[in-house]
This record gives C-alpha cells, sequence and structure tokens, in this order.
C-alpha cells in the first residue's frame, strides 16, 4: 500500500463507507490521510459542568440520566438530560436539545456515556446546549483510538460518523508509508517537524506537539502555494501575448468627453496598464481601489486602447444587475465614439440596445440577438412587450419554466419495460419523428434503438394568441403527438395493446456550440458506442437533417431567424460585431463567440473563482487579463494569493466626494433608525435596508430578509417597500430594480445580491442588519 493507492483496493473498507467518503471527494489513501481534523478534543480529562454560561464551546462529557421528546405546533424537540461523573447534590445537570432531528432520538438512550461540544446557555434554572455535537462513547476494543487522549474531530458528511472517520485514519496509519506524504522543505524553513507530521496531526501526544505540527503542515502549505504562484507566473510569461499599438487617440477621446478630470492616481494607474498592452507578453494585473475612486472609468479607457488596435474587449461583472448597468454606462459614453457594446448575461443578449432597467421611462425598442451555436441551429430573439410586429413574441410565463422560444432540447424515451421494437416497430418511431420535422418542430438528428429513443428537437410556432403574440408548440404536446402516432401504428404492425413507452426524459437543454455538437455527435454514435451494432455494420435507423431535404417553414419570422439563412446572416454579422461585449458568467458559458479578444477586464474579481477567469482567459494568442476589486487587500496577503498578478492601487478620490458616515447602533436603538430612515424617505431620498439570509435558519441567530419585509412596509407605510434576493426570478428582479431606480420604490429589503457595485444616487443610505455576518 502507498499514499497513490485507491481505497477501493482495500478490501477492509466496505464499500457503503466507500461511497461516503467520495461525497468529501476522498479517493486514496493520501486524499484520507490529508483530510486533516477541523479541530481537537482533549479528552485525557473532562472538567466539569459550568454553573453559567458560557462565551466560546466547550467540551464536555457525562452520563444520560433521562431522555425525552416534546411537541410544540409543528416543532418536535428531542431533550437529553447529562449528569457529571461523581456528581453531587451541588452539581447541576446539562440539558442538550435538538430540534427537529427526529434520527437523534434513536442514537442517544439513558446510559449512554457522551461526550459533546457546544456554548452552554441558561434558560432559567436550566443550563443548556442546542444542537451540540456529540459523540457516544463506546466500552470496545477501539476505545483508546476515541477516549482518553487528544481526539480528532473531522469535517464528516451523511453515512460517515466521526467515530468512522477516526477508526479508518488511524488503521490507514499504522499500515501506510506515512513518512513519504510530507512534501520536503528547504533546509531553511524546516523546524524538526517533518518526521511523521500526518500521524502527529492526527494524534497529537500534547498540545505542544500539536501546535508545532500544524505550524508545520501551514508552513508547508503555504510553500507549495508560493511555488505554484511562481510557476503560473512563469507560465503566464511565457505565453504568446498580442501588442496592442495604437496612438491612443478613443482613449484620449473618452478621457476628454468626461465630466471631470482623471486623478493623478487614475492617471498613474492608466499609464501603467497602457504599457502593459504594448508589450508582447499578456498583462495579468490587479486593479485595486475604494468604492467611487474611479476604476471602472480607467477600465473602459484601457479597452479603448485594445478595440483601437483591432481586438475585443470584454468586461465580466458577478451579477446581472451590475452587467446591465456597466451595459448602460458604456453605451451612454461609447456610442457618441461609435463603438458597439453588446450585453450577455444568462437571460438578456443584447446588442446596441437600451435596457428597460436604464431606460427612466423612455420606450424601448425591440432587440434582436443571433447566436450561432452550429450548423442547423436557429436564432434566438427577445422583443419588447409594446413591439408592434407581425414576428414572434413571447412570454415566459405562458411556456414551462424550462422552455424557451426557438431552444433546442435533448429527449430520450424509453419503451415500458424495456420493451425490444422490432425493426419495423424502430422504423414506425422513425418515420413519425420525421412526420412532424418542419411542421411542428425542428428535427436535427434522431436515433431509434431497440428500447428508446434519442433526439434533438427545436419547437415550432404554433399560432397567435389573442393579443396577437406567437405562441410555440410545447414539448408535451410535441411528445404526446410523438408518442401515440407511433404508439398507435406499432401495436397495430405487431398486433399488440398496450403502451408503448415510457415518460420522457430530457437529458439537456442545449446552452452552446461544444455542447450540440457533442449531444449530436452522441446521438449519431449511439448504435455503435452501446455495441448495438458492430464497428463498421450499418444501422439504417439513425437520422440526421443531411439525410433529407428540408421544407420551408410556414412561418416568415421563422424564416428570417432560422439557420436556413444563417450563411447570409453571418456576412451581415460580421459588420456589426461587438467591440465590447459586457456580461456576467454567461460570457463562460452561453456560447458566446469572440472573433478576437483581446483584453478581459474582470470587475469585483473575488466573486469568481480562478477556473472560471481561466476559462475566459485560455485561449491563444492570449488575452490581457485586469482584475477589479474594491475589497481592501493589505499587502502581505496581496503578495501571497495574488503573486501571479501585477498590483495597481488607486490610492486617491476624486475632489468633491461626500463623506460616507457609518454607525454602529445596538438593537434597542432600533426606534431610532426607523425615525432616521422615515426622516430622509420624507425628504425624497431612498434606502437599502440589507439582511444576511433569505429565509429564517433553526441554525443561524440571524434575521431574514423574507420575514422582516412585512414587517418594514408597516414601519415604512405609507412608502412603497420591495422584497429583493437571489432566488427572486430574472423578470421579476428587473422590474424591481427599475421602480427602484426610477424613485417609484423608496426602500429596497435585500440580501448581497445588491451588494456590489449598484449605482442609484438618490439612495443615499444603507441600513445592514446582522452586521457581524458580512
Amino acid at each position: 500500500m502507498d499514499l497513490d493507492t485507491s481505497l477501493e483496493e482495500l478490501s477492509w473498507i466496505p464499500r457503503p463507507r466507500i461511497l461516503a467518503l467520495r461525497r468529501l471527494a476522498l479517493e486514496t489513501v493520501g486524499d484520507l490521510l490529508r483530510h486533516y481534523p477541523r479541530r481537537h478534543e482533549d479528552r485525557r480529562e473532562f472538567r466539569g459542568f459550568p454553573r453559567e454560561e458560557t462565551i466560546g464551546p466547550v467540551c464536555l462529557c457525562g452520563e444520560v440520566a433521562k431522555t425525552r421528546l416534546m411537541r410544540f405546533g409543528g416543532r418536535k424537540i428531542f431533550e437529553a438530560v447529562l449528569e457529571e461523573s461523581g456528581a453531587n447534590a451541588l452539581s447541576q445537570p446539562l440539558t442538550c436539545r435538538w430540534f427537529n432531528l427526529h434520527y437523534i432520538q434513536k442514537m442517544i438512550a439513558t446510559g449512554q456515556q457522551l461526550v459533546v461540544f457546544g456554548r452552554v446557555k441558561r434558560k432559567g434554572p436550566r443550563l443548556l446546549i442546542d444542537h451540540p455535537e456529540f459523540e457516544v462513547i463506546e466500552d470496545d476494543e477501539e476505545i483508546l483510538i476515541h477516549f482518553r487522549r487528544i481526539t480528532p474531530i473531522y469535517p464528516a458528511t451523511e453515512g460517515l460518523s466521526q467515530r468512522v472517520l477516526r477508526a479508518l485514519i488511524f488503521r490507514l496509519l499504522e499500515q501506510a508509508p506515512v513518512a513519504s506524504a510530507d512534501v520536503p522543505l528547504p533546509a531553511s524553513l524546516r523546524d524538526g517537524e517533518d518526521e511523521n507530521a500526518l500521524r502527529k496531526i492526527h494524534f497529537p501526544q500534547n498540545n505542544e506537539q500539536l501546535r508545532k505540527v500544524r505550524d508545520h503542515l501551514v508552513l508547508g502549505e503555504f510553500f507549495r502555494m508560493q511555488m505554484q504562484i511562481a510557476a503560473a507566473r512563469a507560465e503566464n510569461s511565457a505565453r504568446v501575448g498580442c501588442r496592442h499599438q495604437s496612438r491612443g487617440s478613443l482613449a484620449e477621446q473618452f478621457i476628454a468627453a468626461l465630466p471631470f478630470a482623471f486623478t493623478s492616481a487614475q492617471q498613474r494607474v492608466f499609464n501603467e496598464i497602457k504599457l502593459d498592452l504594448q508589450l508582447a507578453s499578456p498583462m495579468n494585473r490587479l486593479l485595486q481601489g475604494d468604492v467611487g475612486s474611479g476604476k471602472t472609468v480607467v477600465a473602459i479607457a484601457a479597452m479603448l486602447l485594445a478595440v483601437e488596435s483591432g481586438a475585443q474587449a470584454a468586461l465580466m461583472a458577478p451579477t446581472q444587475i451590475l452587467a446591465e448597468q456597466h451595459y448602460a454606462v458604456l453605451r451612454n459614453w461609447l456610442d457618441p465614439l461609435g463603438i458597439r457594446v453588446a450585453l450577455r448575461t444568462g437571460t438578456r443578449q443584447e446588442d446596441n440596445a437600451p435596457l428597460p432597467l436604464f431606460a427612466r421611462g423612455a420606450e424601448t425598442p425591440g432587440s434582436t440577438r443571433v447566436s450561432h451555436v452550429g450548423d442547423g441551429v436557429t436564432l434566438s430573439r427577445t422583443f419588447s412587450e409594446d413591439e408592434e410586429t407581425s414576428g414572434a413574441q413571447y412570454s415566459k410565463g405562458r411556456l414551462p419554466h424550462f422552455e424557451k422560444p426557438w431552444a433546442i432540447y435533448a429527449v430520450t424515451i424509453g419503451t415500458k419495460k424495456r420493451r425490444c421494437l422490432s425493426p419495423k416497430a424502430r422504423t414506425i418511431a422513425l418515420d413519425a419523428l420525421r412526420y412532424f420535422h418542419s411542421k411542428r418542430y425542428e428535427l436535427f438528428a434522431a436515433c431509434v434503438m431497440p428500447d428508446h429513443v434519442h433526439f434533438l428537437i427545436q419547437p415550432w410556432p404554433k399560432e397567435n394568441d389573442d393579443a396577437g403574440d406567437v405562441v410555440f408548440w410545447s414539448l408535451k404536446e410535441l411528445l404526446h403527438s410523438i408518442k401515440s402516432y407511433s404508439a398507435h401504428a406499432i401495436n397495430k404492425t405487431e398486433r399488440e395493446g398496450g403502451g408503448v413507452w415510457e415518460k420522457e426524459r430530457f437529458d439537456r437543454y442545449i446552452r452552446s456550440q461544444p455542447d450540440l455538437i457533442e449531444k449530436f455527435d452522441c446521438i449519431l454514435r449511439s448504435p455503435w458506442d452501446s455495441g448495438v451494432a458492430k464497428p463498421g455494420e450499418d444501422y439504417p435507423w439513425v437520422w440526421a437533417q443531411k439525410d433529407e431535404v428540408r421544407r420551408e417553414s410556414p412561418f416568415p419570422r421563422d424564416a428570417e431567424t432560422s439557420t436556413r439563412d444563417a450563411r447570409a446572416t453571418r456576412n451581415e454579422e460580421d459588420k456589426h460585431t461587438p467591440n465590447i461585449i459586457v456580461g456576467t458568467h454567461a460570457l463562460l458559458y452561453e456560447g458566446v463567440n469572440f472573433t478576437n479578444l483581446g483584453l478581459a477586464v474582470i470587475d469585483e474579481q473575488h466573486k469568481f473563482g480562478v477556473a472560471q477567469r481561466a476559462k475566459l482567459t485560455s485561449r491563444e494568442p492570449a488575452p490581457d487579463v485586469l482584475v477589479m476589486t474594491a475589497t481592501p487587500i493589505p499587502r502581505t496577503l496581496t503578495m501571497t494569493i495574488y503573486g501571479d498578478l501585477e498590483i495597481s492601487t488607486i490610492d486617491e478620490m476624486p475632489r468633491g466626494r461626500g463623506e460616507v458616515i457609518t454607525h454602529l447602533l445596538t438593537g434597542d436603538k432600533l426606534g431610532e433608525a426607523i425615525a432616521f430612515l422615515r426622516e430622509h424617505l420624507s425628504d425624497g431620498r431612498q434606502a437599502y435596508i440589507i439582511y444576511p439570509l433569505i429565509d429564517e435558519s433553526e441554525r443561524l441567530e440571524a434575521k431574514a430578509a423574507a420575514k422582516e419585509f412585512e414587517i418594514w412596509q408597516e414601519r415604512l407605510r405609507p412608502f412603497r417597500c420591495e422584497l429583493l434576493h437571489g432566488r427572486v426570478a430574472s423578470p421579476d428582479k428587473q422590474s424591481i430594480m427599475q421602480r427602484f431606480r426610477s424613485g417609484e420604490t423608496k426602500a429596497l429589503i435585500s440580501t448581497t445580491v445588491i451588494e456590489v457595485g449598484v449605482d442609484i444616487p438618490n439612495a443615499t443610505i444603507m441600513l445592514i442588519e446582522n452586521a457581524e455576518r458580512f
């Protein structure tokens, strides 16, 4: 056995344990041995039960004297009363409580010895611990692994208790060559704890050894992190970039047209970025500065340098609200320069069209987004509700929640009881799919297997409703037609009765060109990949559009948007390729095709993972990267975590900025805060009221936006309040923000969905509840 040995190869670990370990991403012996304890409990000698509340959590041991299950309304409370060993007349028992955790009562019984960990609080005469971590001590041959020592407590999961994890790791430490697990440190960093560090961190002999070995492992992690950062920096420097050589006239025109002048800090940072863009190696720079210091305007000037050199620029923001705000600002500033700006989010795709959220009541013209995701894929469109046109309009409310006009779906339908279809039945099923092709939907590929059918389908419009909007064939209607049409013919041919098909499965909603190609190829290869057909053997029940001449759709709008005209639209599209694309994570996943990405700007970079940033920038030639943050990053931490980035700091605020005043109020002064809010709302101002949670949690002592919203409506009546959080549907979220921006809504009760970069000048107050949780 070595550290790379798979845990599945160890016969003494049961299969259910292997599956539970996988949920923790523990696949090998080394993975499990590096699953470090999150804390340790000193079980060599326990302190006596406390007589008063404790400030922090404590580890206690006692015997279960009695248990009871109580019901209050719809809630169940299980209580276990513990008595300490050697209890006397003055000893006070400790009550442990669990709310709505029914399984706990099956684990704890009178007479058991229990180790509990939690914060003790007083309620009347009783001392309580709510939802403590606990472990039943069993007097068996493994008791010395779990008791009478400094005991590790691990991150665990369902089906994997602390006892099980601890016993597994203890046995592996006895059998595996753990000395080879340590990554050698340079001699100057060694502290004498290299030997058997893994054994010591799991089962230390004393607290001093635990402290030393923890420091050693932390040092090792930091050392490896620095080596990885140095390697990443060297790798990035070696990549082939693109020199952005330009006169800078676009940036100069933009800066000159601003109603304010750059601060000296902004000019310094802009010059640093300009110099980087002229180099052959790709830029990788972090721009940090306080809120309002002018980071965005510097980034726009940098993007104009890239655009003038013939490249595209992308601006990625963490939320749709912030992306739409950036889009509106860029349109306002860059339209006079002739710069084409596009928006790509999960729910909106716009090309140089104003958004309703930022239109300030102006009439919003319709917009068209052409999205090529491969041959045979129809183009998607969105239209404003007021647009008078014979073309397709739709309302999301009239469709199932997962359906979108012109969307493509991969569908699988199995036969009932895995009934094997005869060759004639397979032909009938394939003919049924082809029968409705170009009538009710567009069929891209299909494969009829002996006991199931795969196909790629795109529903078409069928009629206009009373409002004149086009209604699309629903998937439910289409699949019912396919199944009933084919089932009747199959039963008639085979002289059988009963149902033929099971309920369909939606493999996926096709979101991008790679996704389409992957599923298309998978369907066409299915008979040979599954072994139904031998290599080189013909399988006649596979169909693609190239096997049949397509007929024209009866819908004029579809003829305009279908890829039957894709080649014609591509030439037109080249003339309207956006210079700057603004978006959210959709820039990574929505099939956005950059023709020549030269600069990627990532706003609020701490909201994105390393892999997400890499996905946007992992193309050749490598684009320049500028990441921005308003979160203050101390110099040492910057060098440690962002060592692969050059650092630019805007350390000067523009003149005329008002002072931000912050007050800390205790809960008993909430009335003063309400009076302050009402006074400013009466003066025409607006306010944010921010909460850490959407709904209440039994495990967290924090207020929730959904519950407090109704209370705030009463507190601030007659001023209009609205609720906004991450689970609000995107169209509703846009409407809420539009009303707040226009001043119709006076107070917005929200979670951190609005925490970054939202610019509503009239909203001058922010009340943050449970501020300690931010």
